[in-house]
């Protein structure tokens, strides 16, 4: 809950970073650069801090505490943590005097203009990486104490410097802009210090090459730079043929893409940041059955608010869209409607990666890192060909690349759920089965309902703005999921789904301790 609350935070201001780029930034040239600088920074981030931290560090850290092993285990932490920052430095600089030839390679399509101005920005942004980088290892740390809160809060401080710079410094250019941001990811990185720095007191800017530990981490790490990046690297092959197509296209999809991560963050990255300790601790302590029992809760509960998510996306994709984007006269409903259509392929997508971001993080907490390597590999593979294919013999444009992504994915957490359950001995997938057909069910009916209300109540998204439509649109939306909810809810509770009558009940209890406490406040 704590680690879903602060990312609902972080979401949200950075929601609002993002509605700005489109409105702020009209020129859709700069737009499409912007994007692309980011995609290419991004991609360097996630390859190192999303496989080091997530798959390597925060195990291995795990299993020393809880051995009683903490000064120990340091040396070989501290030892990876040096090894990655002189790392992340090298590739940052290697970015920064090769940033016109990557970008040939990631948009060759751009007109020239836009391919100079797309180096730029990455030149300026690419520094970037390595203050995100340094508050990522903050995080690795903190989540391996548990001290998920700490952690999980400073990309908000992050999200709302973006806003600011974009807000206030794009009348001075969208260089400026990015240099803005680049300032605030190095206050991102100060602030994570400071709530890391209780937990240093054994790290020491030394590299012992020779502790048993380091092996261990090393032989984690280097599969898991790619293993868990899988998504990143597919996004960027899907963003490369995107950029094959019509100016504007990148901008769409980047928007569509934004969109179902925001549930995809919230829910599956959330709940496979607070369970990859737990069952970390329970494989190191012996205690096997806890293991299986963490990830079955922890798969049922991501997909029972997962799967009406994406039924939601499907029905309300254009409404969504218009109200974080579509905040001034510069973004028309032409955009609204692009980013609708990859949209709802996206939310196939939204299913099989929330999954994937517990399993994978099952087989990490094991210590294997190779079998998500080479599924994700393939998973590679599959999107590539597939946006080609669907670019060179279909007519879905943009809306195709998010199709491969989504298929492609599907592929990679079936092959790993099948290799999981027979390494494991028995994952309870019968459970998770009918707990899947029950969910979903329930969000086919939920679907229907907000289909219905688009039919009788429509919403015209193709009138000009004005703030009082634009407050109306809200509210009508927010009325809408708010009606889904309760129809979703409604159904899995008559389904007898465990997970919604253990939310019911504790939200029941928590009620009655809240109204207990008012009774006493009242009575003195």
């Amino acid at each position: 809950v704590i680690v879903m609350s602060s990312i609902i935070l972080s979401r949200i201001t950075g929601f609002v970073r993002a509605a700005l780029i489109p409105n702020m930034i009209p020129s859709p040239e700069e737009k499409d650069a912007f994007f692309m600088a980011f995609r290419i920074t991004d991609l360097m981030y996630n390859l190192l801090i999303g496989g080091a931290m997530s798959s390597a560090l925060i195990p291995t850290l795990t299993g020393y505490i809880a051995r009683n092993e903490e000064e120990d285990g340091w040396k070989a932490v501290g030892t990876f943590v040096n090894i990655v920052f002189l790392l992340m430095v090298l590739i940052s600089g290697f970015g920064i005097i090769f940033s016109p030839q990557i970008v040939e390679i990631m948009a060759p399509e751009f007109h020239e203009e836009t391919k100079k101005l797309t180096a730029e920005l990455s030149r300026i942004l690419f520094p970037s990486v390595s203050f995100l980088m340094l508050a990522g290892l903050t995080n690795g740390i903190l989540n391996s104490y548990q001290r998920f809160a700490a952690a999980s809060y400073g990309p908000s401080f992050y999200n709302i410097g973006c806003a600011l710079s974009i807000f206030f410094l794009s009348r001075y250019g969208v260089k400026t802009v990015v240099t803005g941001i680049m300032f605030s990811a190095a206050g991102y990185f100060l602030l994570q210090l400071s709530f890391a720095a209780p937990n240093l007191k054994y790290y020491k800017p030394k590299i012992y090459l020779k502790h048993p530990g380091l092996r261990k981490l090393i032989k984690l790490a280097v599969p898991s730079f790619i293993s868990s990046s899988i998504m990143q690297i597919n996004s960027v092959i899907s963003t490369v043929y995107t950029g094959l197509l019509a100016v504007g296209s990148i901008t769409a999809y980047t928007m569509a893409n934004d969109i179902w991560q925001l549930p995809y963050g919230i829910f599956a990255t959330g709940m496979g940041m607070a369970v990859l300790p737990s069952m970390s601790e329970s494989i190191a302590v012996g205690r096997k059955e806890d293991y299986k029992k963490i990830l079955e809760k922890s798969l049922k509960s991501v997909l029972m608010l997962v799967i009406p998510s994406a039924a939601g996306l499907i029905v309300l994709g254009k409404p969504v869209a218009s109200a974080i984007y579509r905040w001034s006269e510069v973004v028309t409903h032409l955009d609204i409607s692009k980013v609708n259509n990859i949209l709802v392929f996206f939310s196939l997508a939204l299913l099989s990666h929330s999954a994937l971001a517990i399993v994978n993080r099952a087989f990490y907490a094991v210590n294997d890192t190779k079998t998500p390597l080479f599924a994700g590999t393939g998973a590679i593979i599959v999107n590539a060909l597939l946006s080609m294919v669907f670019l060179k013999h279909t007519s879905l444009d943009a809306s195709g690349m998010a199709l491969a992504y989504s298929i492609s994915s599907f592929l990679n957490i079936m092959v790993l759920v099948i290799i999981l359950d027979r390494k494991m001995q028995g994952i309870y997938l019968g459970r998770i089965g009918i707990f899947v057909l029950k969910t979903v069910s329930a969000s086919f009916i939920m679907g229907m309902i907000l289909h219905l209300t688009n039919i009788f109540i429509p919403v015209d998204y193709a009138s000009e703005f004005s703030l009082k439509s634009k407050l109306a649109e809200i509210l009508y939306l927010m009325l809408q999921i708010a009606a889904g909810a309760t129809a979703y809810f409604s159904l899995i509770l008559m389904m007898k789904v465990e997970e919604a009558q253990y939310v019911l009940t504790l939200a029941v209890e928590k009620c009655r301790t809240v109204m207990k406490k008012c009774f006493r406040l009242i009575r003195k």
